[in-house]
């Protein structure tokens, strides 16, 4: 299957059409984008068990769209960014990466000025906003704080921690030894736990391990789920292959105890 095929099945999926690149559609895009593709760190146990460090443990665009499409996964904003920077270029978007420290990846697309557009934070984030400008995004899930300062950008997280993004494109080849420290059984951020996030009619969800974590005006509420339970959610309501959530979880087990 060409490029071409694999991405009109990537926009069948998230229900767009082809159009000019506007702000309107980068819009639609990343709305869309946040609320189907998911979040989850099921696939990054088992690119970093699988996978090769030359390929710095991602997977190619061939695969990531084959796995968004047919498996229902997403990944870590690492993969999610790589992945919707592809998008956006074939669709003819002005694309770059933006590095925030630590350890954090998103996109600068230039339009009438730079947008900043960030895919891969599980934030309330449901459209470009201008690079340059500051502003408040807030859901039921936290308050989300981006602060323009004079050499730098403070994205601050009610609850949650601070980050510190640099204002001016990245390369990818500075990215990779980011991505590299990324990967780590012992310390990694991705590597911690069994997580899937992800939005189901509109509404913030997350399974991480054998708990469901449900959110309500910036609180948490956790239930226990039994085995049948955990199979329910990730294969049903999140619409994932549990066969990867199994495998992974073969990998937890291993490397994690």
């Amino acid at each position: 299957m060409n490029q071409d095929t694999k991405l009109a099945r990537f926009l069948e999926f998230l229900e767009v059409g082809v159009e000019a690149p506007t702000l309107a559609y980068l819009n639609k895009l990343v709305e869309v984008h946040q609320k189907k593709v998911r979040w989850e760190t099921i696939t990054k146990f088992i690119d970093f068990e699988e996978g090769k460090r030359e390929d710095y443990y991602l997977p190619s665009i061939d695969a990531y769209l084959d796995r968004v499409v047919d498996q229902g996964t997403g990944g870590t904003c690492w993969t999610l960014a790589r992945g919707f920077h592809y998008v956006l270029d074939a669709l003819g978007f002005e694309v770059e990466y933006l590095y925030m420290d630590p350890g954090h990846l998103c996109l600068q697309v230039m339009l009438n000025q730079p947008y900043y557009v960030d895919i891969g934070y599980c934030a309330p984030l449901y459209r470009a906003y201008p690079l340059l400008h500051s502003f408040t995004a807030e859901n039921e899930l936290e308050v989300f704080r981006y602060e323009v300062r004079e050499n730098d950008i403070l994205v601050t997280r009610e609850p949650g921690p601070a980050k510190i993004l640099g204002k001016n494109p990245v390369p990818f080849e500075e990215l990779i030894p980011h991505i590299l420290n990324s990967h780590d059984w012992q310390d990694g951020f991705g590597l911690r736990s069994l997580k899937v996030f992800g939005y189901i009619d509109d509404k913030p969800y997350q399974v991480k391990e054998n708990k469901l974590i449900t959110f309500h005006e910036k609180t948490t509420i956790e239930k226990e789920l039994s085995a049948e339970e955990v199979l329910y959610w990730i294969e049903e309501k999140f619409g994932m292959d549990f066969s990867l959530y199994e495998r992974a979880k073969e990998i937890y087990d291993k490397r994690k105890g």
